[in-house]
């Protein structure tokens, strides 16, 4: 990213030391805070535990959108519950996602925006979907958010450049719901 150290923690949010101080650090006790990675990492758009450059293979890693859980999640302002009760109404299959990457940004979605997924509708071409992508070696799975390009999902992301299409076979890359609304919450 051509950034120094102490840029790259200002542009995360976070004080200058806090990277710098790590990284010159010769005695080997110091260490990186779970939140000081999580911040550096949504700036990125590299996900946690991987390096610059490395292709994230499906399975490994945390997830790049989770389903939103009140009880669970660090709670949202009132103003965002109303709209997801709201959006939500009496209607089955709709669930608030929080997406987590930036695999999506180039169409306007963000990280820490919610996003409502509608688990009954069919995907249309252009569509932003949830997906299940798996390893079929290991059995592990991740859950993404992408563009609906048939008979692929797609990533658009300025930050985490282009990614490799996946083919929806319903087997290792399944369609779990499309998108319906964004609600975008700022603290």
């Amino acid at each position: 990213m051509n950034l120094s150290f102490s840029e790259l923690a200002l542009n995360s949010g976070l004080a200058a030391s806090t990277v710098t101080r790590y990284m010159n650090d010769k005695s080997g006790k110091l260490s990186v805070t779970e939140r000081t990675l999580e911040a550096i990492a949504v700036y990125s758009g590299i996900p946690k535990n991987v390096f610059p450059g490395q292709r994230r293979l499906p399975g490994f890693g945390e997830s790049e959108t989770v389903p939103y859980d009140d009880k669970e999640d660090e709670r949202l302002p009132d103003w965002v519950l109303a709209a997801i009760a709201a959006h939500k109404g009496n209607r089955n299959g709709i669930k608030p996602w929080l997406m987590k990457s930036w695999a999506l940004d180039q169409l306007g979605i963000l990280p820490g925006d919610v996003l409502m997924i509608d688990q009954n509708r069919r995907p249309k071409a252009g569509d932003i979907v949830v997906a299940q992508l798996t390893d079929l070696v290991s059995q592990r799975t991740e859950t993404v958010m992408r563009r609906f390009d048939p008979p692929f999902i797609t990533t658009h992301s300025s930050k985490m450049g282009p990614g490799r299409p996946e083919t929806v076979d319903d087997d290792r890359v399944i369609i779990m719901g499309v998108e319906c609304g964004v609600i975008r919450p700022r603290h």
